[in-house]
C-alpha cells in the first residue's frame, strides 16, 4: 500500500519547517509579520498547520528566511499548493460540524487507525443503512430528513479510505454486544453482520469481537481512536467519541499513552480476527433461524 498526506498533514509539516527556518534565522513572529506587512496571528497559524497557506505567503516567508536551496523551496512550494487543496467534505460543510469536519480531515490523512467500540459499528465499517439509524438516533427526530441524508453520503464517502489505493490501514475492536444489538431491524443488523464479514477479507482491514468472557477489560467503557501518521503528527492523536456526534482530539503524550496501554489491552482480550469471524458468522445464522 502507499500513503501520501493530504492537506491536514502537509500544513502541520509545512508549517513545523516555516517555524524551524524562522527560529533558525533568530527572529520573532512580529519581525516576520512587519516584513511580510500582516499580522503576526496570521504567521503563527501557519507555523501551526492551522492557517490555509497560500503559495505567495510562503514563497515570500522563505525570500525573509533568505532559503537559497532550490529544491528546499520546490518542496516546500509544493507542500504549500498540497494544504490548499479542497477535499471532498468541503461540499458538506452546510451539515458538518467543525468538530466532525476536523475529524474526517484528520482521519483521511491517517496512515493507521486503531479504534474500541463498545456500542455501535464504527463508521468506517457501516451500511448506509445501519449509518442512517445510528445518525438518526444521535441528532433526534426533529433533524431535517435532507441532513440526514448527507451525513450518511459523508460516511459512505469516508470509507473510501478503506480502499487499498488510499494507504490507510484500520482496525477495529468491537463488542460483542455490537452483533447482538438491533439497530434499526433484525434485517439492518444481519446486512451490518454480512458487511463485517467481508470487510474484514481484506488484508489492511482487521476486525475482532471482545467477547462478554472477557468481562470489563480497562478501557472498554466508551469509542476511543488512535491515529498515526506517517509524517506530520510525531505521536499520533487519539479521538474520544463525545455524544451526540462529536469528539475530542487528545494530542498530550501522557493521555496517548494511557489510550495505547488500553489499546494493547483490549487487543489481547479480544478474540483473534480468525476466531471473531466464526462468532460473526454464528450471530448471522441466529437472526436467520430467528426469522425462520
Amino acid at each position: 500500500m502507499t500513503w501520501s498526506p493530504g492537506p491536514v498533514v502537509t500544513r502541520r509539516r509545512l508549517g513545523g519547517e516555516l517555524k524551524r527556518l524562522r527560529e533558525g534565522r533568530r527572529l520573532k513572529l512580529e519581525d516576520v509579520a512587519r516584513r511580510l506587512e500582516c499580522s503576526p496571528s496570521k504567521i503563527s497559524r501557519l507555523e501551526n498547520g492551522k492557517g490555509v497557506p497560500r503559495w505567495r505567503d510562503v514563497r515570500d516567508m522563505l525570500d525573509v528566511y533568505d532559503v537559497q536551496d532550490a529544491g528546499m523551496r520546490d518542496r516546500l512550494e509544493s507542500w504549500a499548493r498540497t494544504g490548499q487543496a479542497k477535499m471532498w467534505w468541503r461540499s458538506y460543510s452546510d451539515v458538518m460540524p467543525p468538530a466532525m469536519a476536523t475529524y474526517v480531515e484528520l482521519e483521511w490523512d491517517a496512515a493507521r487507525i486503531q479504534a474500541f467500540e463498545p456500542f455501535v459499528v464504527h463508521g468506517l465499517l457501516q451500511t448506509p443503512e445501519y449509518a442512517r439509524v445510528v445518525l438518526r438516533n444521535a441528532l433526534g427526530s426533529s433533524a431535517p430528513e435532507r441532513t440526514i441524508d448527507k451525513l450518511v453520503e459523508v460516511r459512505m464517502q469516508r470509507q473510501d479510505a478503506l480502499k487499498q489505493e488510499h494507504g490507510l490501514a484500520f482496525a477495529c475492536v468491537l463488542d460483542e454486544s455490537i452483533l447482538n444489538r438491533v439497530v434499526g431491524s433484525v434485517e439492518i443488523l444481519k446486512a451490518q453482520l454480512e458487511h463485517l464479514l467481508t470487510a474484514s477479507e481484506a488484508e489492511h482491514v482487521d476486525v475482532r469481537v471482545l467477547p462478554f468472557s472477557a468481562g470489563l477489560v480497562p478501557g472498554s467503557r466508551g469509542a476511543f481512536a488512535k491515529l498515526d501518521y506517517t509524517e506530520g503528527i510525531e505521536h499520533g492523536l487519539v479521538y474520544v467519541e463525545r455524544p451526540p456526534v462529536a469528539g475530542e482530539f487528545l494530542a498530550d503524550p501522557a493521555e496517548i499513552a494511557d489510550h495505547e496501554a488500553w489499546l494493547k489491552g483490549l487487543y489481547a482480550a479480544a478474540l483473534s480476527e480468525s476466531d471473531s469471524v466464526p462468532l460473526l458468522e454464528r450471530a448471522v445464522r441466529r437472526i436467520d433461524t430467528s426469522d425462520g
